[in-house]
């Protein structure tokens, strides 16, 4: 997951934490920060003392008994570079495409890491649970009155952004940023108190850290794994004045398969001309709800739709707002979208609601 907003939370003292929303500010200088290592795995899976961490999971997973349902689950962990403290938060948002509702929580947590040969560590925040061991990614939680509990095992090659892992964010400093992007998931959700039912489908993990500069931005990302085995990730990234910073992306042509680096000019990611909107009741936020997607060099031209139009993220912890979607792949190359989608994904878009931070 990309929310590069955070490291606003390294130039007021985690204020945030305390519910506390500062007078609006200017974005601060940027400082240099430090060049990275490349990215070595499975050593980097653990957690890094660096200002800025994070594990983002999507998935998507039904069953006969169960809708489909689109879960993101993230773990933010951000330190303060003046008092050393270090908050770790666990935000959980799911769309139930059975009701069409969109249904989130968030929660203080703790990290432990524990003793495993692969990459152990453990994130606890009440009875939720979030486990990395050589078994797989075990993530259990809740949104509203739906329970989960799933068991995310890799399927395929990780993704190295950029070459090494390593991309360059322009004044907004460096990040780490590798991508799991076939993880075949299976285990249990229960509804409203109900009975839990056995589900299954296919998740995603993104992972970035570093040492960002405090300096606003905002972006457009997608995840896409279409059912031939491709995988995609596309992002637009901009600060808060609209000033390009990087347009970039990976591709993947099997789970087994190198990682390709896309430039701006390999690929087209834009809402659709006609696209439907969506505008959030709580901030006054519009989205654009379906993403265009192409990639020439591979045939590959899409329509992105969401499961869930009304899948606003709204963080008491943190104030940081976003829209995160699951999404079905509709193929474009006939002319019109295909009826039956080829893959899934998800999109997240930030900086549509104004920032507590910044007062944009």
């Amino acid at each position: 997951m990309r929310l590069l907003l955070l490291v606003l939370l390294l130039s007021i003292g985690l204020a945030a934490c305390a519910r506390v929303v500062p007078t609006a500010t200017p974005p601060p200088t940027p400082t240099a920060t430090p060049a990275l290592p490349p990215v070595t795995l499975p050593g980097d899976e653990a957690p890094h003392g660096h200002g800025v961490e994070w594990w983002y999971w999507n998935v998507q997973f039904s069953s006969d008994a169960s809708p489909r349902y689109a879960l993101h689950y993230v773990v933010f962990r951000v330190r303060d570079p003046n008092s050393g403290r270090t908050l770790h938060v666990a935000q959980v948002g799911l769309g139930d495409t059975a009701t069409g509702t969109f249904t989130s929580a968030e929660r203080l947590a703790t990290l432990r890491e524990i003793d495993e040969p692969r990459f152990g560590f453990e994130v606890t925040a009440g009875d939720w649970l979030l486990a990395s061991t050589s078994e797989g990614y075990r993530l259990r939680g809740e949104a509203g009155s739906t329970r989960f509990d799933l068991l995310l095992r890799d399927a395929g090659r990780p993704m190295l952004h950029d070459g090494d892992g390593i991309v360059d964010f322009g004044e907004a400093g460096q990040s780490a940023y590798y991508t799991r992007p076939r993880l075949e998931t299976e285990g249990t959700v229960a509804a409203g108190g109900g009975e839990a039912s056995p589900v299954r489908g296919l998740g995603w993990l993104d992972k970035q850290w570093g040492d960002f500069s405090p300096v606003a931005v905002h972006w457009d990302w997608a995840s896409v794994q279409l059912r031939d085995g491709r995988s995609l990730m596309l992002t637009r990234l901009e600060t808060a004045d609209g000033r390009p910073v990087q347009t970039y992306g990976s591709f993947m042509q099997s789970p087994d398969g190198e990682t390709r680096h896309l430039t701006a000019s390999d690929f087209h990611f834009a809402p659709q001309a006609d696209s439907p909107t969506w505008q959030s009741p709580a901030t006054g936020a519009l989205y654009a709800t379906e993403w265009e997607v192409a990639y020439p060099a591979e045939g590959i031209w899409l329509v992105l739709r969401p499961l869930v139009q009304a899948s606003e993220f709204r963080s008491g912890t943190l104030g940081v707002t976003y829209w995160e979607a699951g999404m079905t792949a509709h193929d474009l190359r006939g002319g019109a979208p295909s009826a039956e989608p080829i893959g899934q994904g998800f999109v997240e878009l930030t900086g549509r609601a104004p920032s507590p931070f910044t007062g944009r």
